[in-house]
């Protein structure tokens, strides 16, 4: 008796590039056909690496790469791939989606929506990790929902999504070795869970929530896309995203405001880069790749957060 046929899988790395090419190598091999791809920081050094599944109908990435930026225009529209709709599980690192006019903010734990038909911005402000399902439509639309709506949407890393968090990290790690049969039906697992967590989050919703939790969604969205702007402010925001004053602000009101929000984002990725031993920059340049515009701000605003000082985390270099 003949062994199945496995899915066909790909390991994409920079490893084995002249660092200074890595970026570039990467951009052009793992990234072409997905827009417009920028750097966030790039003097810093780029290590990326991916592991590639596909099938006929369906396709999977497990990714862990240095910050990147996509602008995903309408020139980039593939007539083959748009009728896919892709779904993000964040696994490290601060990013950020915007789509259709709706947009998120990513940290671990967050499962993400984009559709493939139409333009999207998409990022990180750190080094990341993440699992991406690409399914068509029809297969997405039978299990969970109307794809149109979820473009662009998150779901935070809130108990109920546990199961489907740990599905999909299954899938990922072990894919690789199933048949076309055995892979078709995990992935149809993934959406089945899907499909119930969505339903019932909506059926938790109230208008005026849900309304209230878009706003801050898609202003937490621009924060992660313009954090690194030092002149990023909350008249750019309301501006940015079409929205009244008071509409912003009320949708903050309870959790310090909006310039505190930009403050904290900004303070929360400085911790998140001081923290990984592998990022051995300068405590001042994360401070300035953070949008702040000097350090001893950085340092009153970083002990009052977090109650020590950047340097407890990890010493300045000389």
């Amino acid at each position: 008796m003949s062994s199945p046929v496995l899915v066909p899988s790909l390991v994409e790395t920079t490893s084995h590039v002249d660092p200074k090419q890595a970026f570039e190598f990467w951009r052009c091999t793992a990234l072409a056909g997905f827009g417009d791809i920028g750097r966030r920081h790039p003097r810093e050094r780029f290590a990326a690496k991916r592991l590639s599944v596909a099938s006929a109908g369906w396709s999977l990435t497990h990714t862990v790469s240095s910050p990147v930026a996509v602008e995903f225009r309408s020139r980039h529209v593939d007539r083959n791939a748009r009728g896919m709709v892709v779904i993000g599980l964040a696994l490290d690192g601060v990013g950020y989606q915007e789509q259709n006019g709706r947009g998120a903010q990513l940290t671990p734990g967050d499962i993400s929506f984009l559709t493939r038909n139409r333009p999207f911005v998409a990022g990180t402000q750190s080094a990341y990790g993440e699992i991406r399902l690409a399914v068509p439509r029809k297969m997405f639309e039978a299990f969970v929902g109307d794809a149109d709506a979820f473009a662009g949407r998150s779901l935070g890393p809130l108990p109920a999504g546990a199961e489907v968090r740990a599905r999909l990290r299954g899938v990922a790690g072990s894919v690789a070795w199933m048949s076309a049969d055995e892979a078709q039906a995990a992935v149809e697992g993934v959406l089945h869970l899907l499909g119930h967590l969505v339903d019932g989050a909506a059926r938790r919703g109230d208008p005026e929530a849900v309304s209230q939790a878009a706003v801050v969604s898609l202003a937490r969205a621009h924060i992660a896309r313009r954090m690194h702007d030092p002149d990023l402010n909350p008249q750019d925001i309301q501006r940015a995203l079409g929205l009244s004053r008071t509409s912003l602000y009320r949708a903050f009101a309870e959790t310090g405001g909006i310039a505190a929000a930009i403050r904290d984002a900004r303070l929360d990725l400085a911790r998140r880069r001081l923290e990984a031993r592998r990022d051995k920059v300068r405590i001042a340049s994360i401070a300035y790749a953070c949008g702040f515009t000097d350090v001893p701000t950085f340092n009153r605003g970083f002990r009052k957060r977090f109650g020590l000082a950047p340097g407890d985390l990890r010493p300045a270099l000389p």
